[in-house]
């Protein structure tokens, strides 16, 4: 099975996104070297080529966008998990389970509720 480097779909999304290694680099504050070579790298990894040479610029290959189709699914999900655990960390989320007899319920729980409700 393939193994899939989240930062590496990251740097070709973004060569997709900014048109160049250059402006790549620029943008992830790396060197155009490092981008390259991870760009090499990932490219080994899935077995297939990512870009093509157009006179001093690259091109992203079918395969390159057959790939980023598929990682921007996986990059919708890492920030949603990112936001959820954001809200979760400041304790703005999670479960609550109360118990209670059923006699206690309007007295007790549904102020209780309420009260929690309006401190939102």
């Amino acid at each position: 099975m393939t193994e899939w480097d989240v930062k590496k779909l990251r740097i070709l999304r973004t060569l997709r996104d900014r048109g160049t290694v250059t402006a790549t680099a620029e943008a992830l504050l790396m060197t155009p070297s490092a981008v390259s070579q991870q760009l090499t790298n990932l490219a080994k990894q899935l077995g297939v080529d990512l870009l093509e040479a157009q006179g001093r610029r690259v091109r992203l290959t079918d395969a390159a966008h057959l790939v980023l189709r598929h990682a921007e699914a996986v990059f919708a999900q890492l920030e949603r998990a990112e936001a959820e655990l954001t809200v979760y960390l400041r304790g703005e989320a999670g479960e609550v389970r109360v118990a209670a007899f059923s006699t206690a319920v309007p007295a007790l729980v549904v102020p209780a509720v309420r009260l929690l409700r309006s401190e939102e």
